[in-house]
Order: C-alpha cells, then sequence, then structure tokens
C-alpha cells in the first residue's frame, strides 16, 4: 500500500481572511457567512483636544466644568451626599460611632485604636465611650437607633 506524497507548499496567509478561505475550502463550503464586529460607538468627541485652538479647548472645559457642577447640585437636591475626602472622614467616623455606641464585633479595636491616639490621656477612650453611650457625642450623617426596651 502505497501512500501519495503530497508535495505543494503551503503559502503563509497573511490575515484572517486567508485563513477564512483556507477553512471553506477545506469544508467545502462557499456560502458560510462571516461575523463582524458592530462598530463601537465612541463617547469621545469628533474633533480631539489637540486639535482645538486655545479659545475651543477654554470653552471646551468651561462646559465640561458647567455641567460637572450641574450633575452635583442635582445630586445634592436628590438627598445624595458629594464623595469627597470631608463626607468619607465623616461617614467613618460614624462607622467607630455606631460601633463603639452598640458594642458589637469590631469595638474593641476602635477602643484600642482610641488609645493609642491618645496614648498620653489615658481616659480619654473611656470618656468618649461613655460619651458616645449617652448620646453627648453623636455622628454627623446617621442617626442612633431609638431607644426602644
Amino acid at each position: 500500500m502505497a501512500t501519495a506524497i503530497n508535495n505543494e507548499i503551503e503559502e503563509p496567509t497573511a490575515s484572517v481572511r486567508d485563513h477564512l478561505g483556507l477553512l471553506r475550502e477545506l469544508l467545502d463550503e462557499t456560502d458560510v457567512v462571516v461575523a463582524q464586529r458592530p462598530t463601537k460607538k465612541s463617547r469621545k468627541a469628533a474633533v480631539g483636544i489637540d486639535d482645538m485652538s486655545s479659545d475651543e479647548f477654554k470653552a471646551y472645559k468651561s462646559r465640561l466644568q458647567s455641567e460637572r457642577r450641574a450633575r452635583l447640585k442635582a445630586q445634592e437636591a436628590a438627598g445624595s451626599l458629594p464623595f469627597d475626602a470631608e463626607t468619607t472622614r465623616d461617614a467613618l467616623a460614624d462607622a467607630a460611632l455606631m460601633l463603639l455606641y452598640s458594642g458589637g464585633p469590631g469595638a474593641d479595636p476602635v477602643m484600642n485604636y482610641l488609645g493609642k491616639v491618645f496614648a498620653d490621656k489615658p481616659g480619654a477612650p473611656l470618656t468618649i465611650a461613655a460619651r458616645i453611650r449617652t448620646r453627648a457625642l453623636k455622628p454627623k450623617l446617621l442617626r442612633f437607633p431609638s431607644k426602644s426596651s
């Protein structure tokens, strides 16, 4: 049984279309539909920032800033807090106050931290905890749970 030797030299393919053509030949299919990727809609401006004159760039930046301020004003009117360093610190401080108020899991590390911060004032952490329990020290962004029991 002799086998036929294929002496044809394959040509290197340069693109995906060449691979698809080879695949069609192998499958003997000529009606294969090639799926094309949908075109992406870009949110970028049609004119690049680098192509703008200095006056156009200033107007562009001014428009973006006014849109940003309007968006922040609308969020504030809806009752949303701004996401900045001040409100983040307030939220974290409120979380620590609530932990100390409830005495739940995590209160001990907060007390230990207060002990390190006020190392030269040994009674400060206990005074802070007492003020929180009597509601003399209140959170800024949250409210204490009502006393119902």
